[in-house]
């Protein structure tokens, strides 16, 4: 089995948010279309689509598909993450997955799981687990 470790840091870019409920406690939900770029062991981008459940406290829970490019030369192609995230007290943290069979390039058959935490200023510690038989 190969197993690949990647760590860095992603630096979000552009962030869309739009509420389409929105209730009398304050709470809301909402939808994210967020870009980040990534450094650290890989070169890349992303999209990242997120419905977001904010509660009355302003912490939320999100759930998202991400569709990361990655750029680096020894590790080239895509992959789509499935993200199960919270966000409290200013920091976003999220489990992820690979989805299975969304790779492409030299990321074809690679399955894997990853987990992010904010830090500041739109950016966030990644690390990504990749591995396949």
């Amino acid at each position: 089995m190969t197993k690949i470790v990647l760590k860095g840091i992603f630096q979000i870019t552009a962030w869309n948010e739009t509420a389409y409920a929105e209730h009398d406690d304050s709470s809301k939900q909402t939808i994210a279309e967020i870009a980040q770029t990534y450094s650290g062991d890989i070169s890349g981008a992303a999209q990242n689509r997120c419905v977001m459940s904010y509660q009355k406290d302003g912490s939320a829970v999100f759930v998202g598909i991400e569709h990361l490019t990655i750029n680096t030369p020894e590790i080239a192609g895509t992959l789509v993450l499935q993200h199960d995230g919270l966000f409290s007290q200013g920091v976003a943290q999220s489990q992820f997955s690979v989805i299975a069979d969304s790779g492409t390039h030299n990321l074809q058959h690679y399955l894997g799981h990853g987990e992010f935490t904010s830090t500041e200023n739109g950016q966030a510690d990644y690390t990504i687990t990749l591995y396949h038989d």
